[in-house]
């Protein structure tokens, strides 16, 4: 994953559009419920960006993996290319930089063996094998000769403390302000037109010249990029980078395959679709955008891959349904032609839904991911917070309309004076209770399938075109409801996004609060409610309602109803809401100089947590490894790394157990952990030196009392160089051996001064 890494250290080729190394078979997201990836600290990084790495490089290669499984095979024959390198064999690649480099090398040092130690690392990078953590990865980041080579080398570009995290940063930014490599290469290509677009997909040397521009410009960026700065500092320049990565593609047969198969994949994950709805829903026009550049329909092929026999899809993007169909759903997918030669290189693929008489489309695949993660966030916290929710649901599912019609008594009376004679009450009263019940049933165990009987339901469509058409709004559909709860984008945010709105607003006091206080949350809905029954040109349903003279407080008495009717409500939407805030929180942490001490902290929502609310623990992991309360984690400076999983729990007042709201697994690596044996080298030579200096002065002594002074030296240097010894915090068994030695220098000097005073 960080073949553009090879640049600082003189690394080898990009095999892809960012020029990295991808390598493996992915499936991320497959448990992780919580945010956080495996993050690992080193030296002097105090942002680290190993979460926004990991999360890019899963994606990538789910992108990878969904398409032709040539492509995966092409970028397995450049791994395995890359693996094969002969060390000796290849050192000239190195050239173009290591001159450089060399030349800012310390005397002692051996150029050699830190050109193959720094060729070994571009080759175990380039052909690691990938798994969701990275852990093969992880152990080139630890390898303690691949540290000490890159560490050898930045230092003689005046930086000592680089990590392979400063290239991560490099390569994928840090999340922020800065861009890396490859927010770089997407800003250059969201400038293009689409036809420049296309016509660079059709040209490797186009996306290998995109790639290095972007690299340059980094390489320009030396306040803001440690690796550019050791690099500035050692005199590499740009044209230098050019002629490495030129050395390789010379070298490498198997790199074009995996490039064109990188760059699809590439493709994959910043591409988007956009639909014009018409015909009352019957038909929709598809388009396919790439960062958010219209790609030209006469590249693209629409197809169904699976779905309604009623859905027919043309190649140019139009999707339709019979008049006679109410509804239906198909997976359809886009594919570009392809620029190489060859079958179509699908692009992107999506489950759409077709409404007769719906104006606005719910975004079910993308809400349904979201439903996903919530619900995986509900499992993997408190138990009891997922019995809570399926009380809830229990209680929904006994609702009966013939028993508890009542509870939408509130909204219905003003809807039903304006209703035509002609309609049948009785029977819309009880479709709508119906489909509030089952949008209440589908929150507490979100199902695509149940998504999609509730889109379908002829009863439920029927009945909500029945009530839009008595406010005098047409085109209503089913989704338009669910939009109205659930949103539709950035810019309609529905009921969930007024809440979460309200929420972003709240400062920390605030948001503990509303978790914490009974009934808080109950308002918070009902208050988000009201903001949205405002907003009757964002939602066709609001301005129906309005003419149908349902107000805000209507829409509040019926919320009231239900909460009273429903016992379990209110802890079921406290549960629900820690899970809100498992997927949404966010880590941050400060890492100190060694890379020995992380100091984590939490946050949601841009809302920091304050230290005291939270509880950080160690779940499991290495011994070394400590946590306290605050955040804090440590290991001693005689380990070399440790590795544990961590958790942040949130304590409320309204209840006795705590809220894990955070976890994941971090790594610490001892950024001294090289120098342990030069202190103790150190420490050894000082105590040397001194007992010399005792000896030479035993020569010259002529009296007893200097020479029991000089005893005393003798004595009082051995006892520095143990204090200077047990500061190291050496393992008990390391620390006994080396105490043995300065016990046993200083035994030969001191026997040496007593014999000299013994007169036989």
């Amino acid at each position: 994953m960080m073949k553009v890494s090879k640049s600082i250290a003189a690394a080898t080729l990009s095999v892809a559009l960012l020029g990295v190394s991808m390598t493996g078979l992915p499936q991320y997201g497959g448990g992780q419920v919580m945010r956080g990836f495996a993050e690992v600290a080193g030296a002097a990084e105090a942002g680290l960006p190993s979460g926004v790495f990991l999360n890019r490089m899963n994606e990538l290669h789910k992108a990878l993996r969904a398409g032709d499984p040539a492509d995966v095979q092409d970028v397995r024959n450049l791994r395995d290319e890359i693996a094969a390198l002969d060390v000796e064999a290849n050192l000239h690649l190195l050239d173009p930089v290591w001159g450089k480099i060399s030349a800012n090398l310390p005397e002692h040092a051996d150029e050699q063996e830190l050109k193959r130690n720094l060729f070994r690392i571009i080759k175990a990078v380039g052909s690691f094998r990938y798994d969701p953590q990275a852990s093969q990865l992880e152990a080139i980041r630890t390898n303690p000769e691949f540290r000490a080579t890159l560490k050898t080398i930045a230092a003689a570009g005046g930086n000592a403390n680089i990590t392979i995290d400063d290239f991560l940063v490099f390569l994928f930014g840090d999340g922020g302000s800065r861009r890396g490599v490859e927010g770089t290469i997407a800003d250059e290509l969201a400038g293009m037109s689409s036809v420049q677009l296309m016509s660079l997909l059709g040209d490797e040397e186009g996306i290998t010249n995109v790639l290095l521009q972007a690299t340059e410009k980094l390489l320009a960026q030396v306040d803001d990029y440690t690796f550019s700065a050791i690099l500035s500092e050692l005199g590499v320049t740009a044209q230098d980078v050019r002629s490495l990565v030129g050395h390789f593609q010379v070298k490498l047969q198997k790199d074009v395959p995996a490039i064109r198969a990188m760059t699809v994949a590439y493709i994959r994950t910043a591409a988007e679709t956009e639909v014009e709805v018409s015909d009352g829903g019957r038909q929709h026009e598809y388009r396919l955008k790439v960062f958010s550049v219209d790609i030209p329909s006469l590249v693209v092929l629409w197809s169904k891959e699976s779905g309604s026999p009623d859905v027919s899809v043309s190649s140019n993007g139009i999707v339709t349904i019979p008049d006679d169909v109410m509804s239906a759903s198909a997976v359809i997918q886009a594919s570009l032609v392809n620029p190489y030669g060859g079958s179509p290189k699908m692009i992107i693929r999506e489950e759409v839904t077709l409404t007769a008489g719906a104006g606005d489309v719910f975004p079910a695949g993308p809400f349904m991911e979201r439903m996903n993660e919530l619900r995986e966030a509900l499992m993997a916290g408190d138990p009891d917070d997922a019995e809570a929710v399926r009380k809830l649901h229990d209680e929904l599912a006994a609702l009966d309309f013939h028993r508890d019609h009542r509870l939408i008594d509130p909204i219905w009376k003003p809807i039903a004076r304006h209703l035509p004679d002609s309609a049948d009450k009785e029977e819309l009263k009880e479709a709508l209770f119906d489909m509030i019940v089952a949008v209440g049933l589908f929150r507490t165990d979100p199902q695509a399938s149940d998504l999609d009987a509730i889109r379908t339901n002829p009863d439920y469509q029927s009945a909500i075109q029945t009530l839009a058409a008595a406010g005098g709004v047409e085109g209503v559909s089913i989704d338009d409801f669910l939009i109205l709860l659930f949103g539709a984008g950035e810019e309609r945010g529905g009921l969930e996004g007024e809440i979460l709105d309200i929420v972003a607003d709240m400062n920390a006091t605030e948001l503990t609060r509303l978790l914490s206080s009974k009934g808080k949350l109950n308002d918070l809905i009902i208050e988000a409610l009201e903001e949205l029954m405002e907003e009757e040109d964002d939602y066709a349903l609001v301005k129906a309602l309005d003419e149908l003279g349902v107000k805000s407080k209507d829409i509040r008495s019926t919320a009231l109803a239900f909460q009273s009717k429903l016992k379990h409500e209110e802890e079921a939407m406290q549960a629900l809401a820690v899970a809100y805030i498992r997927t949404d929180s966010e880590s941050s942490v400060k890492v100190s100089a060694n890379g020995r001490q992380h100091h984590y902290s939490l946050s949601v929502y841009g809302i920091a947590f304050p230290t005291g609310w939270l509880k950080w623990s160690k779940v499991s992991g290495d011994d070394e490894v400590k946590v306290d309360q605050k955040g804090k984690v440590s290991i001693p400076n005689n380990v070399d790394s440790g590795t544990a999983v961590i958790q942040a729990a949130l304590s409320l007042p309204s209840d006795r157990s705590s809220k894990v709201l955070f976890q994941q697994e971090v790594t610490l690596v001892n950024g001294d952990a090289g120098n342990v044996e030069e202190n103790i080298a150190k420490i050894m030579q000082l105590l040397e030196e001194k007992l010399d200096k005792i000896q030479d002065k035993l020569e010259s002594a002529k009296h007893d009392h200097q020479k029991i002074n000089l005893l005393m030296d003798a004595v009082r240097a051995g006892n520095d160089a143990a204090k200077e010894l047990i500061k190291l915090e050496l393992e008990p068994s390391k620390l006994t051996e080396q105490l043995s030695v300065v016990k046993e220098k200083v035994n030969e000097t001191v026997t040496m001064i007593i014999n000299d005073l013994l007169e036989f």
